[in-house]
């Protein structure tokens, strides 16, 4: 209903689990290291707890959106069911053909698979969310099918989800065998003050809201108390909270606007949760529905052997190689690597150029458009803090970053599997309009559009069409994004990333 008011793409407080939506708060980038980690070691179980609504499901569609085609993957959303049941539903979701009927029929299938995916180089995830309703029974057949192995390495990485009763499950004596097997868990808690700030900017920015509309700082505060920092509720609330404000025609959305969203959504002046909690579960098992009829399918080839038939050695995949970063990254110190970090870029700009310095949440096709030299936040799976390394050249797949020892060339595959997609963007801004805005900024932007081929008469139309091109919110406004990317198509004296020269 408020969507075409404030010039939404889409409803920013959906309760689908869309993982473009993913906030990497610091408890989720832990949760996401926890996932990379265990997927890397090959070995046991991996199992991510946490409250109803903290986002696990996003979460879980998030590590398997990063998943490249040479990993198959199996998604149990339902877990409510028998062990042939549960067995039935991996085979149908990898694609494998079973002639038998009896639970033996099933294993010997999966089994040949793995082998056959094995001798491939593939990997296997099987991820099983809301896994605290499992029975003892289905878990019992859940850690024999993590028994099928080779000598040396395991065959299928299997990751349980689930809320906290899934820790006292695992807890009980005849269970004793499958939790001496998680290599890695990490308990999924709700966002504190500031994330939960920064998950309602996140969510705003991603749905093409950002500079449209305004939570209040007592507003901010308000979802945050109301809420407890659960994401689902988070989402309720700010929901309801934007319809009360397009009701008045307001595009400022106040404390006492919350307030009433949040009696309205809890149906009380209390939270009554388990209300709440149910509808919003109902409608996150609708979305995943639709998600698992409507995903692209997996690129399994119907029959085992036809899927995985014997390749050339040379095009296996390389995905358990080390990564080279892995062991720069443990050492790095957060302050410290920030500090060498932008050293690192300012010594590319001149040691006297004065910058501005902007973190943005981006995405590589970005960081190529704008062509700066850039410092980028990492992270390691066996470290809480995450750590700063500079972009400095990127050339296809080949990058350069700084390191302590100097500059050292790596694909960028190895940086996206542990870049945290946030950034720090250093930039000169060249005419001085940094922070101009309306009547103040207009003759510069025209002037700018106008050298970028740019035309049209109604400026805030051209302004649109330029943030298209660039794949930009289109809302016709110069923020920092926007200045950024005209300063990078303008004729201006700067390093480039893509040639690692200045030009």
């Amino acid at each position: 209903m408020y969507q075409e008011f404030f010039g939404f793409r889409e409803k920013p407080f959906n309760l689908t689990p869309d993982p473009k939506y993913l906030y990497l708060s610091q408890r989720h980038t832990e949760a996401f290291a926890h996932l990379e980690y265990g997927r890397q070691q090959r070995g046991g179980f991996i199992l991510i707890t946490g409250e109803v609504g903290t986002g696990k499901t996003t979460l879980a569609r998030y590590f398997l959106s990063r998943l490249d085609e040479r990993t198959a993957t199996a998604f149990v959303l339902y877990p409510a069911l028998s062990a042939a049941e549960l067995l039935r539903s991996t085979l149908e979701d990898l694609r494998i053909p079973v002639t038998g009927e009896s639970l033996k029929d099933h294993v010997d299938a999966l089994h040949r698979f793995l082998l056959a995916a094995h001798a491939q180089g593939r990997e296997v995830v099987l991820l099983i969310d809301e896994a605290q309703d499992l029975s003892a029974e289905v878990l019992e057949q859940v850690r024999l099918i993590s028994n099928l192995e080779t000598d040396t390495d395991k065959l299928i990485q299997i990751v349980l989800m689930g809320q906290s009763e899934l820790q006292e499950l695992l807890g009980r004596r005849e269970l004793r065998q499958l939790a001496q097997r998680v290599t890695a868990r990490y308990h999924l808690e709700a966002l504190n003050r500031s994330e939960t700030e920064g998950y309602i900017r996140h969510r705003l920015m991603v749905a093409g809201g950002e500079g449209k509309v305004t939570f209040t700082s007592g507003a901010l505060g308000a979802v945050h108390r109301r809420s407890g920092g659960v994401p689902r509720l988070v989402n309720l609330i700010c929901d309801r909270a934007l319809l009360a404000a397009y009701v008045v025609g307001e595009r400022v959305v106040d404390t006492g606007m919350v307030q009433r969203a949040a009696r309205e959504v809890s149906g009380a002046v209390g939270w009554s949760q388990r209300v709440v909690f149910a509808a919003g579960a109902a409608l996150v098992a609708v979305a995943t529905i639709a998600w698992l009829a409507f995903r692209p399918t997996p690129q399994v080839p119907p029959t085992a052997a036809a899927a995985l038939s014997p390749a050339p050695r040379a095009t296996m995949p390389t995905e358990n190689a080390p990564n080279p970063l892995a062991p720069l990254l443990l050492r790095l110190q957060r302050d410290a690597s920030l500090e060498s970090a932008v050293g690192a870029v300012q010594a590319r700009w001149g040691p006297d150029v004065a910058l501005e310095r902007t973190p943005l949440r981006t995405y590589l096709d970005q960081i190529r458009r704008l062509d700066l030299p850039v410092v980028l936040e990492m992270f390691h799976p066996n470290k809480r803090d995450t750590c700063f390394l500079a972009l400095l050249q990127l050339s296809g797949q080949e990058a350069v970053v700084s390191t302590e020892a100097g500059p050292v060339s790596v694909s960028f595959s190895d940086i996206d599997k542990m870049w945290t997609r946030h950034a720090v963007f250093l930039w000169r801004d060249f005419d001085g309009v940094a922070g101009a805005k309306g009547a103040a900024i207009e003759p510069w932007a025209r002037t700018a559009l106008n050298r970028a081929g740019y035309t049209e008469p109604d400026l805030t139309k051209a302004v649109g069409m330029f943030q298209r091109k660039v794949e930009l919110a289109p809302d016709g406004v110069v923020g920092i994004r926007t200045l950024i990317a005209l300063y990078s198509v303008g004729d201006y004296q700067r390093p480039r990333l893509r040639t690692g020269g200045v030009s």
